[in-house]
């Protein structure tokens, strides 16, 4: 009776409760400090597998815009629940440091070598008392672990919601240059066709027929390898959505135009070195190697002492009941490995969180150089590239509408035009990705998305199938109409106006005379396709009269 408070103290220190969520909402906590949006989103830890399925399904049901995309992989991705686990065990640590060591419970019975003597019964109970000593110690320091394992799962989060958007902008990008070559390719094969009929009625050489079905061979393949990369990218958000191959989804194919305005580039070095999850976290490494170092040299000169009581029997059927001591004596002088490997972890902590550092800033100088000479390539080719090969569309046509030149160096601007849009909405793609790029080296969501507009380049859209034996009344060239750039600002970039529907004009090529009859049959595979343009029109278009 007289042991029993002693073990209940023992038994009551050394109890931990478990946290209900496993550090769930300190996470959520780490991740909407930087990207609130992202903490807003519903995970698969969160749900039932019912609600789970029901919820991915209704994001799948719509357009698959970037956002929706990182809600599905929040839901589906087994990434996070891989963290949910690692969370787990890293809290099953803290709990078995922060207990005291279980009591050992002792029995022996000696039998003497005298006849009649009674067996002699020993028992006792001891307890390590070192460890008893330093139990909060050892508590902090785990404690110390598990938030910095919290810190690691919100970055990973992060790390996804990046690997998400990278890879929905290299879709989405993909996707709209492979139509792109499929219009190129298809005014292409559409000139090496008419090229054959001018080569049969002798009006060109064989030279200049090579020359057109070359041209249409390269266009084929073009678009054959950017098919394959927009396969491969669709292929890859798939993987990272955490969803099967036989899922059905369609992507919202249209990119948004790039932000007007970006902060400093000194202001995002101070808001990563502030706020980048992974430097935080060697930072509390560094404060923790503190104490694992104070703990090591403590512990250097604590011997090991257990104690405990200890009871016996004796032949005489007498009982006898005391304290017992243990203790490390310490004739071969203790260690200093422990303290070694302290010291040696606390330089290696203190040197990563400077390598980091550097990374860090540099890194974020790098993203934002490529971020802003791929926002300058989009304003080139909005402001300049396309406006001047529309022009040069729009000249060539007056020139062979009065025959000074040929119906082949009109179809050669229209191609060139069409490889201009091309051209744009490649260095779209590559702004995005690399805006992406920039929010993942500073850590969190930049303060420049809130002024991320509405304005976005509409898809392409291919024609259906041409209906056989296109007309040929007037030699109409309407096949080639609807790739104008007309409806875009080429000169308010970033316009805060309110979208409106595209407006698309073509250019006619009506009076293609000198055109022999019946050269325009198949012409119809370059019906009309809309151009990628922003969903604004300006009040006064740069390209009016074309």
């Amino acid at each position: 009776m007289r042991l029993l408070p002693l073990v209940a103290v023992l038994v009551l220190a050394g109890c931990a409760s478990l946290p209900a969520d496993r550090g769930l909402s300190s996470v959520n906590a780490l991740v909407k400090a930087r990207d609130p949006a992202l903490a807003a989103r519903p995970t698969s830890i969160h749900v039932s597998d019912a609600d789970l399925n029901q919820q991915v399904d209704s994001l799948l049901s719509q357009p698959l815009t970037a956002e929706r995309a990182v809600g599905v992989a929040l839901l589906r991705n087994p990434k996070v629940r891989l963290e949910y686990a690692r969370l787990g065990l890293n809290q099953a640590d803290w709990v078995e440091a922060s207990r005291l060591s279980n009591p050992v419970l002792l029995f022996s019975a000696l039998r003497s070598d005298v006849s009649g003597d009674a067996t002699r019964l020993g028992y006792g109970l001891a307890q390590n008392f070192t460890d008893l000593l330093f139990i909060r110690s050892r508590g902090r320091l785990a404690k110390a672990e598990m938030i910095n394992r919290q810190a690691e799962a919100a970055f990973a989060l992060q790390s996804l919601a990046a690997d998400v958007n990278q890879a929905y902008f290299e879709a989405v990008g993909s996707a709209q240059i492979g139509q792109m070559r499929t219009v190129i390719a298809r005014a292409a094969r559409a000139s090496a066709e008419l090229a054959k009929r001018f080569h049969d009625a002798g009006n060109i050489n064989a030279l200049e027929l090579a020359r057109e079905q070359a041209a249409a061979e390269q266009a084929e393949l073009d678009q054959e390898a950017a098919q394959a990369e927009a396969e491969s990218a669709r292929v890859s958000l798939n993987t990272l959505m955490g969803l099967s191959t036989n899922t059905s989804w369609h992507l919202e194919a249209r990119l948004p135009l790039p932000v007007a305005d970006e902060s400093a580039p000194q202001e995002l070095i101070d808001l990563g070195l502030k706020q980048r999850l992974d430097l935080v976290v060697e930072r509390m490494r560094v404060e923790r190697s503190k104490d694992a170092l104070g703990l090591a040299r403590a512990l250097r000169w604590v011997p090991f002492l257990e104690i405990g009581i200890e009871g016996e029997r004796d032949f005489d059927h007498s009982r006898s009941l005391g304290p017992t001591v243990a203790f490390e004596l310490p004739i071969f002088g203790k260690s200093g490995s422990g303290v070694l490997r302290a010291e040696a972890l606390q330089e290696q902590a203190k040197a990563t969180v400077a390598l980091l550092e550097g990374e860090v800033a540099n890194g974020i100088s790098n993203a934002y150089a490529r971020m802003v000479s791929a926002r300058s390539r989009v304003l080139r080719h909005q402001r300049g590239l396309i406006p001047q090969r529309e022009a040069i569309v729009a000249r060539t046509q007056e020139l062979q509408n009065y025959m000074i030149v040929g119906q082949f160096e009109l179809l050669l601007a229209k191609r060139e035009e069409y490889s201009a849009y091309e051209g744009y909405l490649a260095t779209l793609r590559d702004y995005w990705q690399a805006r992406v790029g920039l929010a993942r080296a500073v850590g969190g969501a930049l303060p420049s998305d809130v002024r991320i507009g509405a304005l976005s380049i509409s898809p392409v859209v291919l024609p259906e199938d041409p209906p056989t034996g296109a007309g040929h009344a007037g030699h109409n060239m309407s096949a080639m109409e609807g790739m104008s750039m007309e409806g875009m600002d080429h000169s308010q970039h970033g316009a805060s106006t309110p979208p409106k529907p595209p407006v698309t004009t073509g250019h006619d090529m009506n009076s293609m005379s000198g055109m022999s009859h019946g050269s325009m049959t198949d012409m119809g595979a370059m019906e009309s396709t809309p151009a990628p343009a922003p969903e604004t029109t300006p009040t006064t278009s740069p390209h009016q009269g074309h």
